[in-house]
């Protein structure tokens, strides 16, 4: 952590020595993360498949994908220059010259973080979903698609482009859930098309007044959020972008999608759902707010963290009231937006990078969560928290992965969320000192409600009515370790292992000095006085 503290608060962050830098380049490196899951699923759905008898080959050619996309993006990020301000990797060709849209990707900083994210969260799906049975290639060519829509939202640096990505990325989680969840997936599937079409309505609007006060000559995002707005345009482009934030992260009052979808979608949707797709919503905040509209960010901060108050508090009551495990893990997962809203709200350098980190651990443990509450209750085949009891003796990988991820919610040390909570929490409390503190007591209710379902679900008397339970397969033990390990990782070697006795990383070069790169001059219009 003292790294990045040490950047942010630098004015001329000196470069740093990056394992591998130089070794592998490619223009088209974005393009090949995005467009090699849409080639794959085009390819698995042409491929003949009588009677579901290459089902297996389908589910190993969607992990070995994963899993390639992971390799390259593990040699990119050991060369990412995190000294560097500008994109990286970019790729810049016209596309609809007559409106100015340009096919134009490129990642910086808060980019990586949420590509490593969505990297690991698509490996993690994809071994979730090893126990789906029927219509295996349609269900793994939508997944496909899925994980294809929200890397190209990560990486678009053309409004427009982002756009059709974040739109796109709702139609095969909607036919996901419609297709193969639970008995309520009909519900569920409207509640999700219409909160997130509600966002998306409020981004294109929010993109349409940035692009007529610009000049409507271009959407590329160096010229859309870097122009001198009034502090009323801004502010108003500002209010549409929370909306659309809110309704994806999300935030209270937006959040009526998230109990359905991640109780009714089956558990490789829920995690990519709650652990990628959702996180689109603060990153959305970061890149629209915070680093295009500093005079909107610091007049809209009470109300961003009223909303994280709000969505804190709110979660770890209901999560409290449920008689559903799979209900209250979905309240639970509220909470690491909760976190990534106060980063924003707290419009200093140190809360900027807390709440760029919770993307990425937040992410983490909410797919965490999510992810062991579901497989755990189809292990027990119940999800009445009146039923389960008394399973930690007979459910012992579970149980491990269960109290990492209540631990993980609540930002405890050796666990990356620690390193993300505490400087959202100290970058907040000068600024905004109620709203953080509201916080704070919500996250002591949270406490209280992990702890009474960890007891209710694991360390209470067992029911003998209940039925037969197993612990979990080998490919949920695998999905549920990586998010896990992730989380340990990152708590534990924040800067990278180094060689002992000098400052030279290992394999790793860190996630937060990755993150660095344009962090502080995102950073830079927050640390002066607040106007």
């Amino acid at each position: 952590m003292n790294p990045l503290i040490g950047l942010i608060q630098a004015a001329s962050p000196t470069p740093a020595t990056v394992p591998g830098a130089g070794i592998f380049s490619s223009p088209f490196l974005l393009s090949l993360m995005v467009w090699t899951p849409v080639i794959v699923a085009i390819a698995i759905a042409v491929m003949p498949n009588p009677r579901g008898r290459y089902d297996t080959l389908i589910k190993q050619i969607a992990f070995f994908t994963n899993l390639g996309l992971a390799f390259i993006l593990f040699i990119a990020y050991n060369q990412f220059q995190n000294f560097l301000p500008t994109a990286q990797y970019e790729e810049k060709l016209p596309w609809l010259p007559s409106i100015g849209v340009t096919y134009h990707l490129g990642l910086d900083g808060t980019g990586m973080v949420m590509l490593v994210l969505s990297t690991l969260i698509g490996i993690a799906s994809v071994l979730a979903s090893v126990g789906i049975h029927e219509r295996v290639r349609s269900y793994f060519c939508l997944l496909l698609l899925t994980q294809s829509a929200i890397t190209g939202a990560i990486v678009a640096r053309d409004m427009f482009v982002l756009i059709l990505f974040w739109t796109a990325a709702t139609i095969p989680i909607a036919l996901l859930v419609l297709g193969w969840g639970g008995p309520r997936r009909v519900a569920a599937t409207w509640r999700l098309v219409g909160y997130w079409g509600l966002g998306t309505a409020a981004l294109v609007a929010g993109t349409m007044i940035l692009y007529s006060f610009t000049g409507g000559k271009t959407f590329d995002m160096d010229t859309l959020l870097k122009g001198t707005l009034s502090s009323r345009i801004q502010l108003t482009v500002g209010i549409v972008m929370l909306v659309a934030a809110a309704t994806r992260l999300p935030l209270f009052p937006f959040h009526g999608w998230i109990r359905d979808v991640t109780a009714e979608a089956p558990v490789g949707v829920a995690v990519i759902v709650i652990g990628a797709a959702s996180r689109l919503g603060g990153y959305l905040l970061i890149r629209t707010l915070v680093a295009a509209e500093p005079a909107a960010a610091h007049l809209l901060s009470p109300l961003v963290a009223a909303l994280a108050a709000l969505t804190v508090g709110y979660a770890a009551l209901a999560a409290l009231r449920s008689a559903d495990l799979r209900h209250a893990a979905a309240y639970l997962a509220l909470i690491p937006g909760g976190i990534t809203a106060l980063g924003v709200a707290g419009v200093t350098p140190l809360a900027i990078a807390g709440c760029v980190l919770s993307l990425f651990t937040g992410g983490l443990a909410a797919a965490l969560i999510v992810g062991v509450s579901a497989t755990l209750s189809e292990r027990a085949q119940t999800r009445s928290l009146s039923v389960l009891g008394g399973l930690a003796p007979r459910m012992q990988n579970l149980t491990w992965l269960m109290v990492i991820a209540g631990f993980g919610l609540l930002g405890i040390p050796m666990l990356a969320t620690f390193n993300a909570e505490l400087m959202t929490f100290f970058g907040s409390f000068k600024s905004q000192p109620i709203g953080a503190f509201a916080v704070a007591a919500g996250l002591a209710v949270a406490a209280v409600a992990v702890a009474t379902l960890l007891y209710r679900v694991l360390f209470r008397q067992p029911n003998p009515d209940a039925p037969g339970v197993s612990d979990s397969a080998l490919s949920e033990t695998w999905y549920l370790g990586l998010l896990a390990g992730a989380l340990l990782w990152v708590g534990l070697f924040p800067s990278g292992p180094k060689i002992p006795g000098t400052e030279v990383p290992l394999f790793d070069p860190g996630l937060v000095n990755q993150m660095s790169a344009g962090l502080a001059d995102m950073a830079s219009p927050y640390s002066g006085p607040t106007p």
